[in-house]
């Protein structure tokens, strides 16, 4: 007799164990990350960036130096906000070959959340010491001669940068020096030179620069802005058809201007003004674009590098004979864009008047439709049953009653 085998249990498997992840975490983010700059070629090996005050707020801002070449300012280029773009940085040395101290920072890479790119272009070294040459107040009238060594005192009290600068370069000395005299009246006091600032020098420098901006053509977001807006002449003519508004006429209108006047029973009215017959239209002078042109570079000049003290020198001569005739100008387009939004004014008005009547006449066609309604539901209210069953018979075959009662015709004649 068989007998009956258990057959052992299997041994169970062991389980595997998840793979490792390879993937390196990403490092937090810094409070301060680095930045992009864009910087000139074939500079010294002794060029830095610097932190010197700015002269147009007396903020402290960064400049890059080289002693072979000059001063830069950093230009900010930033992308829209509405697009959200980054920078990858990487460094340049391949594994196992000497970091430097930029790459060790950056390691195999670094995202950047912010595209901001910063670009160096060229300043002129008259405008970082101007903070030095010009008055402290609009009230110090009269200035005094000083000595070369007095205004690089005051450049190396005003920023750590300036004196490790001067100490550090002598070339700098005569860069300084050089900007200087363009700007400054001179006397000789013995064997010293002794410099003080003037206006007139100063300003013609800076209208040197301006129509050298000018010449060379300003950034179309500056023509755009201040050019081609504030030259552009409104169109001074109204038309509105089917207008329910008429149009006063009198004698002297009908002399001076050929407005068409209509009653308010007219289904069309014409607006128009006495500017289109009576009045030359603007035209703009060949001169005034390029006024308009240069005073946009000083105001930008004033605005950006000149200290406050400094900068009435710009406003006087933008008041000058000079610029009259763009001062004419914009006057008689400023004159004609008043003008043109008492007309849109006016247009609005009679836009708004006439939705207001389409709005009322719509409000008595409802009510009137709403009355007739209300009436005859009150007549069919009124009926009684049996008229209401009589109106459901179907007669149409029979003789209305009316025919019955018609008067018989005359006999004929024998």
């Amino acid at each position: 007799m068989a007998r009956a085998t258990r057959s052992k249990p299997k041994a169970k498997e062991p389980t595997p164990e998840p793979p490792v992840s390879t993937v390196k975490p990403l490092p937090a983010s810094t409070s301060n990350p680095p930045k992009l700059f864009v910087l000139p070629k074939d500079v010294s090996k002794d060029a830095r960036i610097v932190t010197l005050d700015n002269p147009a707020n007396d903020t402290p801002s960064r400049y890059y130096f080289c002693p072979n070449k000059r001063f830069y300012e950093f230009t900010r280029i930033a992308a829209p906000k509405k697009e959200c773009r980054g920078w990858l940085i990487t460094g340049e040395n391949s594994k196992g070959a000497e970091q430097k101290e930029g790459d060790a920072r950056i390691g195999s890479g670094y995202v950047n959340k912010s595209a901001d790119l910063f670009v160096a272009t060229p300043i002129d070294l008259l405008f970082l010491i101007l903070p030095a040459l010009a008055p402290k107040s609009a009230k110090d009238t009269k200035q005094q001669f000083l000595a070369f060594d007095d205004y690089l005192d005051k450049l190396s009290a005003s920023s750590r940068h300036w004196r490790a600068l001067i100490s550090q370069f002598p070339s700098i000395q005569a860069m300084i020096e050089k900007r200087m005299c363009a700007i400054s009246d001179t006397v000789d006091a013995g064997d010293e030179t002794m410099y003080r600032i003037s206006n007139d020098k100063l300003l013609s420098v800076l209208l040197k620069k301006a129509e050298r901006m000018v010449n060379t053509g300003l950034p179309p977001s500056l023509e755009d802005k201040f050019i081609k807006t504030a030259l552009e002449i409104p169109i001074m003519n109204i038309k509105r058809e089917d207008s329910s508004l008429s149009t006063p006429s009198t004698q002297n209108d009908s002399q001076t201007s050929t407005s068409t006047t209509t009653t308010s029973d007219s289904p069309d009215t014409t607006l128009t003004t006495p500017h289109e017959q009576s009045t030359k239209p603007l035209i703009t002078p060949p001169t005034v674009p390029h006024l308009l042109r240069l005073r946009t570079a000083l105001t930008y000049l004033s605005s950006s590098y000149l200290p406050a003290t400094l900068r009435p020198l710009i406003t006087t001569h933008l008041s000058s004979p000079t610029f009259t005739p763009l001062t004419t100008h914009l006057a008689a387009i400023a004159t004609l864009k008043s003008e043109a939004a008492a007309l849109r004014s006016i247009s609005d008005n009679i836009s708004r008047k006439r939705a207001i009547e389409e709005d009322d006449e719509k409000i008595a066609e409802r009510e009137e439709k709403k009355r007739k309604k209300e009436e005859e539901e009150r007549k069919k209210k009124s009926e009684s049953l049996g008229a209401r069953r009589l109106k459901k018979v179907d007669t149409s075959g029979m003789r209305k009653m009316s025919s019955f009662f018609t008067k018989v015709g005359g006999a004929k004649k024998a």
